[in-house]
């Protein structure tokens, strides 16, 4: 049995951008293992998705770059299941491909909104229905799971828009996982480096001249999500974990506070 069956938590699970790539293939994974799944995209593709992978499965359309829309699908989730354990936000956008001072600034600024502010949304709204719905004597810790990419650790040249949003994603959760240690809320936070998976995404970056060296199978990034969801990763939290890193080794007392972090290298 996995861990995630093992698991009291993670019972109920948001995962955006559900309908295909990366998402979808965790969704599969993770019906599999018994999870109650709401998978949310933008197309209507998501509903057939969900159907696909039984009765027990919701999905809604969402835009994740509008807080409307965001707040909607996190109220049909309360209404429906009166809160949530985990949210895997997977749901992103490659952005235009070229030098920077040929990008057209509206469609630069709409990838940033798509997977940087659509990151702040999501998990505003996932601890917001947490805090209002959990129970506070349950020893379950919350769950957010997000996506990093390619140029979110170094420089990635003619794909800007997108490293440039990733990279953000990046330090958004190292601060919010200060911010909810603070505030003393149980909920980890973590961005995973998923490598190249075979996706329409990674399909767009080839057309666009961009360079794939090694090809990483989904198993990976799904053994990454399966143990963020499990009490094994409890403590574990404002961490940029890439799927080839020995993250079933980690423990919060003996992890240093800098590793798997953006850092500035000192001369």
């Amino acid at each position: 049995m996995s861990a995630v069956q093992n698991s009291a938590h993670s019972t109920r699970v948001l995962i955006t951008g559900g309908s295909r790539g990366i998402g979808l293939e965790v969704a599969r994974d993770l019906a599999s293992s018994g999870h109650r799944l709401w998978l949310a995209a933008t197309t209507e593709k998501v509903r057939e998705a969900a159907a696909q992978l039984g009765p027990a499965h919701r999905a809604s359309r969402v835009d994740v770059a509008d807080p409307n829309s965001v707040a909607s699908l996190f109220t049909e989730i309360r209404r429906e299941w009166q809160g949530l354990d985990a949210v895997i936000h997977s749901a992103a956008e490659l952005g235009q491909a070229g030098n920077f001072w040929q990008l057209d600034p509206e469609k630069f600024a709409h990838t940033l909104r798509v997977n940087s502010a659509g990151a702040l949304f999501i998990a505003k709204a996932f601890v917001q229905t947490w805090l209002d719905t959990a129970s506070k004597t349950s020893p379950r810790r919350g769950k957010i799971a997000l996506f990093a990419g390619g140029g979110a650790g170094y420089g990635y040249p003619q794909f800007l828009p997108y490293g440039t949003s990733k990279a953000a994603a990046v330090r958004m959760c190292e601060t919010m996982s200060m911010e909810l240690d603070a505030a003393k809320i149980p909920i980890d936070v973590n961005i995973i480096a998923p490598g190249a998976n075979e996706t329409s995404m990674l399909a767009a970056v080839r057309a666009a001249g961009g360079e794939v060296r090694t090809i990483v199978p989904f198993s990976k990034p799904i053994a990454l999500c399966r143990w963020l969801l499990s009490s094994d990763s409890d403590g574990i939290s404002g961490r940029f974990l890439h799927v080839n890193d020995p993250y079933p080794t980690l423990s919060p007392g003996l992890l240093r506070a800098e590793a798997l972090k953006l850092r500035r290298i000192d001369l």
